[in-house]
């Protein structure tokens, strides 16, 4: 099957690209043919189809809006990936006369330096397309479905006109505008009808997509896959059981951004009188790092740690000789990647009761739940968990028995191939 994988970062920027590489990969490992479109960015990893790449709304080295200089060509370029992208149209035409066509097409992240418009090059094509949905920009200008810190839904059935209103996207009157106008321009043009299927990680997703007036006979569950990393040191075998060393301290991992809700994991973590110490792994966005060290009191400061960003052996390390892992989440976290790897690596899971994260953590048996942005909730839940370490390595190995029997990438990715073949027969009888 001849596949073209869409995503705006040829890089790990987060739990969509981490999803991304290993999806390409175990495919292609099958003697399936991956070809990757996306944006031409300085740390984009090497493809032969590099030269088709789209070039980025800035400088190569911009690849997130705060870093981007805008001139009178960049901010043309912005509104045009936004709202609806004839350079886009062009670049894959280019691509997809190269290749000879596809099979199919994979949509992932595509929002704002991309552009739907490919949707339409797609259909021109005879080739159809199935797009995954790891976020809310389908239904809300900002994607997180929060305002103000709390969740909100006034843009879910179409009332896009509130996130200009309130200044959703980056605070900033002028971006509110190009998203908001886009979103009302790719509604009236219908252009996400035209997708043949909408795979989503978890039933919360689907019910708000529903919501938001998408078809329920082409919203598909598929749960993120897990892949192993090389080389973790975090347990070893033992006469064929599972010794497991772990240290004194519990993680997050993940964007250090203000929908992750780690200010109220700070606050918590500052309440708390036991003697450990927290771990935060990631990259920070908007200034987010530097506004969480300024929470932090000076009896704590030597057990706050910032390590930055960290992968493959590395994380796996941190990961598996934790305690175990926090998802402080204020938004409606969809189902994050970070809770069925921290249950592979045999470390529980301490998350928020939001979004798709009660669908991912069973409470009492591979992790605990807390109510979201409320810190003394969460402080307690960590005397709860710390009271009775047995008791974590027993929910670390019920988190890892669950991931191996269900969640191996094997097992998911045989489900979306067959999902394919599905849409690819379907398009073939119309």
């Amino acid at each position: 099957m001849k596949i073209i994988f869409c995503n705006k970062y040829f890089f790990l920027n987060g739990g969509t690209e981490r999803y991304l590489y290993n999806t390409m990969n175990y495919l292609a490992a099958r003697d399936h043919d991956i070809i990757p479109f996306s944006v031409r960015y300085a740390n984009s990893w090497p493809s032969d189809w590099e030269d088709y790449f789209l070039p980025p709304p800035g400088d190569p080295d911009q690849a997130h809006l705060d870093n981007i200089r805008f001139s009178p060509t960049n901010i043309f370029r912005y509104i045009d990936r936004s709202t609806y992208s004839i350079e886009a149209r062009i670049t894959l035409n280019r691509l997809l006369k190269a290749t000879g066509g596809a099979d199919i097409a994979y949509l992932l992240n595509i929002y704002n330096y991309m552009s739907p418009s490919i949707i339409h090059t797609f259909r021109r094509h005879h080739i159809p397309v199935v797009m995954q949905t790891g976020d809310y920009h389908l239904l809300c200008p900002s994607y997180s479905l929060l305002r103000n810190g709390n969740p909100c839904e006034l843009c879910v059935q179409g009332q896009y006109y509130h996130g200009l209103r309130h200044r959703c996207v980056k605070n900033h009157f002028a971006a509110s505008l190009v998203r908001v106008a886009a979103m009302y321009i790719q509604r009236w043009i219908g252009i996400y009808k035209l997708v043949d299927a909408i795979v989503v990680p978890c039933q919360f997703m689907k019910e708000k997509l529903i919501e938001g007036g998408f078809e329920t006979s082409k919203i598909h569950l598929l749960e993120y896959p897990v892949e192993r990393r090389s080389g973790t040191r975090g347990t070893k075998a033992d006469r064929g059981n599972t010794v497991w060393q772990k240290k004194n301290y519990m993680v997050y991992f993940g964007r250090i951004s203000y929908e992750k809700g780690l200010d109220t994991l700070i606050d918590a973590f500052q309440k708390l009188n036991q003697p450990i110490d927290l771990v935060i792994i990631g990259r920070s966005y908007d200034g987010e790092e530097q506004r969480l060290k300024k929470m932090i009191l000076p009896h704590a400061k030597h057990r706050i740690h910032f390590i930055g960003f960290q992968s493959g052996q590395a994380l796996s390390q941190w990961i598996a000789e934790a305690l175990f892992s926090i998802v402080p989440s204020r938004w409606y976290d969809n189902a994050p990647l970070s809770i069925y790897e921290s249950f592979f690596q045999g470390t529980p899971v301490l998350g928020a009761r939001i979004g798709g994260i009660p669908e991912q953590i069973q409470d009492g048996v591979t992790g605990c739940l807390f109510e979201p942005d409320v810190s003394d909730d969460l402080m307690l839940k960590m005397e709860t968990m710390l009271a009775n370490r047995d008791n974590l390595i027993q929910m670390g190995r019920a988190g890892q028995v669950f991931v191996k029997e269900n969640l191996l990438i094997k097992d998911q990715t045989d489900r979306l191939t067959n999902l394919f073949e599905t849409v690819i027969a379907n398009y073939s009888r119309r």
